[in-house]
């Protein structure tokens, strides 16, 4: 190891120990990026006390929804790309050529469920979701057969890749992160240039959004059966179910703005230089905003519900790019693709988190059991055969 090497890794111990330090002292904001909490209620609770205070990393929070449009309304505040680049500001993520990724979605997740339970009863469900993400982004660029088993090698590399702007990562991790983002830089192809973003954040996003989705339902009193009942009869409802998702267990739980000028918000003084961090998971429960906010309810996204649009569901970083789009429409295929098979809770565990992961604390394994003999297909959107195609 160089001593540029060591000084490096020093560093990120140095920045680590000091987000610690600030965590036990007290400072609510350092305990989500230290990350070992598996419930932050409470932390999100306090934070909301104040629209804005200064935590001891540096940094400006808030955990109000209403704090966070103004910010994102504010000239002066830019916000950032997901991935730590230099320069990189969400304003300068544009999808170029975006595909439809609707119509690459269903044969990609009818070989994932195929591949999964083929010879077997078992399986985990976040390697099924990922691997029916990554197939959906290997079918929209086209990518022949070597490039895509590229692709799904450079892209596990990548983990912690939209943490490290706000967490240091370790030396091991961060060398691992990059070596992932230049192979997958290298698969992207040239018209879509600026996808690399939807690569990385994408399909971890599209996969969160469907185990979040299913994992949710293991505290029904009748398990994921509720969902796949729901599917059922009302398949419409599976793009809501992935919206509430999006808002109730956000896939990108913090994101940040820079102020390029001086600027007030929240009757605070901003400086130029300085970080404006929305931590999205607790503005997106603000009970101020959201009616019964820590239940999950897909039928408060119906338009007109109570005379008047939903309050925006907030998502950091995603505003110019394709990661929204491709990963509500992967999940919502996922989970009329898993509707058909009907997934169960296998055994009694819970669901693991990844640690040290602060904006995409994903699930590490969730496993699921289904019948045997099942016939493999989807439940159809309305106007569709089983096969996803139109009848109309």
């Amino acid at each position: 190891m160089s001593n540029t090497d060591r000084g490096l890794g020093r560093r990120r111990q140095l920045q680590q120990g000091l987000v610690w330090l600030a965590a036990a002292q007290g400072d609510d904001y350092a305990a989500l990026l230290r990350g070992l909490d598996t419930d932050p209620r409470d932390h999100w609770s306090a934070l909301r006390e104040r629209p804005l205070s200064r935590s001891a990393t540096g940094d400006w929070v808030t955990a109000r929804h209403s704090v966070a449009c103004v910010a994102g309304s504010e000239p002066a505040l830019r916000e950032h790309a997901l991935l730590d680049e230099p320069g990189a500001f969400a304003d300068e993520v544009r999808p170029g050529d975006a595909p439809a990724w609707e119509d690459h979605a269903p044969a990609a997740w009818k070989r994932a469920v195929e591949r999964a339970f083929r010879d077997r009863a078992e399986a985990d469900l976040v390697a099924v979701a990922r691997d029916a993400a990554v197939g959906t982004l290997a079918r929209a660029w086209c990518l022949d057969q070597t490039a895509e088993r590229a692709l799904r090698t450079a892209l596990p590399q990548t983990r912690g890749a939209l943490d490290a702007p706000f967490y240091p990562q370790s030396l091991a991790r961060t060398r691992q992160i990059a070596g992932g983002l230049a192979a997958v830089r290298a698969i992207v192809p040239d018209r879509l240039s600026n996808d690399l973003v939807t690569a990385v954040a994408g399909t971890s996003a599209a996969a969160d959004l469907v185990t979040n989705a299913v994992a949710r339902y293991f505290a029904h009193r009748d398990g994921p059966a509720a969902l796949w009942d729901l599917l059922a009869t009302r398949p419409g409802q599976a793009e809501r179910v992935v919206r509430e998702t999006l808002r109730l267990a956000p896939p990108l739980r913090l994101g940040a703005a820079t102020a390029t000028a001086s600027c007030r918000l929240a009757g605070e003084h901003i400086a130029a230089g300085e970080r404006v961090v929305t931590v999205v998971g607790a503005a997106n429960r603000d009970p101020d905003v959201f009616t019964d906010p820590d239940r999950f309810d897909p039928d408060r996204h119906e338009p007109g519900r109570a005379g008047e649009q939903p309050p925006a569901v907030l998502v950091p970083g995603t505003a110019r790019a394709s990661v929204l789009p491709f990963a509500v429409a992967c999940a919502v295929e996922g989970l009329l693709t898993l509707a058909a098979h009907r997934p169960r809770r296998a055994g009694a565990g819970l669901p693991v988190r990844h640690t040290a992961a602060p904006v995409s604390p994903s699930l590490s394994a969730c496993a699921v059991v289904v019948a045997q003999g099942r016939r493999p297909g989807r439940v159809p959107r309305p106007g569709q055969d089983p096969d996803g195609t139109s009848t109309s």
